[in-house]
């Protein structure tokens, strides 16, 4: 793992560790929800619904519960599907889920726009979550 893929591990565990008052489902889609108001203008909602299709095709052999839908459907259809995922599975297991599919997600959305403005853009929709200083250092 480069210091970029470190950088944006940090940002998403940073994400997923914030507090909040939602239930554990809930919780496992503030990320996603918050992705796909930042990032539907700019690659559209049925551009976020194929980049999150593709993620659950890679993942499916290590989360063969995931439930892997068309590419094409609505953000509401995908997230409503994952939180049903997501509330079948162990809290562990959808844990680690859960942040292997998005840091899958911002890898491929990497390799589409770059490093820089994909860090950019997942700072900006999670609000600037605090990661340890040394996270992304040169070294």
């Amino acid at each position: 793992m480069d210091n970029k893929d470190d950088k944006r591990t940090q940002l998403i565990r940073a994400m997923l560790a914030q507090p909040g008052g939602a239930d554990a489902a809930e919780r496992h889609l503030l990320p996603w929800r918050s992705l796909a108001l930042h990032l539907s203008p700019l690659i559209g909602e049925n551009g976020f619904s194929a980049l999150y299709g593709r993620t659950g095709r890679l993942l499916a052999a290590q989360h063969g519960w995931l439930t892997t839908g068309p590419s094409s459907q609505p953000l509401d259809a995908l997230f409503r599907t994952l939180m049903e995922d997501l509330a079948r599975a162990e809290p562990a297991q959808a844990a680690q889920a859960n942040e292997a599919l998005l840091a899958t997600f911002a890898r491929l959305l990497t390799e589409l726009i770059g490093e820089g403005l994909t860090t950019r853009l997942i700072d900006t929709a999670w609000n600037g979550v605090q990661v340890p200083n040394n996270a992304g250092e040169q070294k």
